[in-house]
């Protein structure tokens, strides 16, 4: 046997055996140049807080332009039961107005279910901006849940 060959296997899988010490100590998380990019704890908080917090903005966003959108529609409403109800008053026989038409409803009862339609949505709408207004970013998440259940049970207005 070549005892320099086998005292040199030897001293290799001594080294192999320090190698492997030293890499089990996992030598990047000793390093504090690996964690500089990293924000500390609180920064950390802080920044997932303000992104927590442009989100809700974006949220509070997209619920007040859904609101403007159904403003408009309510609006849109009115201006058609105020044109229907000149239209009405226009009719060179009243009696014929009254006079139950082949659908089931005389003209003038068409007219007030269309403006009972208006009016429901009208008053559906203030409930959801009501609603909407007593959100804000210290609002807990039980009572957004309560108010999302709430206006998706269509609040109001059996029609939506």
């Amino acid at each position: 046997m070549d005892f320099a060959k086998f005292k040199a296997a030897v001293q290799r899988a001594n080294d192999c055996l320090e190698r492997w010490f030293s890499l089990q100590r996992l030598p990047a998380l000793s390093d504090v140049r690996n964690f500089s990019a990293l924000p500390s704890a609180p920064q950390l908080q802080q920044l997932v807080f303000a992104k927590q917090a442009r989100a809700l903005e974006a949220v509070f966003g997209r619920l007040q332009a859904n609101l403007v959108e159904l403003e408009s529609v309510v609006r849109s409403q009115e201006r058609l039961v105020v044109e229907m109800w000149r239209l009405l008053g226009e009719s060179p026989s009243p009696g014929a107005c009254g006079a139950v038409q082949p659908g089931g409803a005389s003209v003038a009862q068409m007219v007030e279910s269309v403006e009972d339609v208006w009016r429901m949505c009208r008053d559906d709408l203030a409930v959801r901006g009501a609603a909407l207004a007593s959100l804000s970013h210290t609002t807990t998440p039980r009572k957004f849940a309560e108010v999302q259940a709430a206006l998706l049970s269509g609040l109001g207005c059996p029609l939506g």
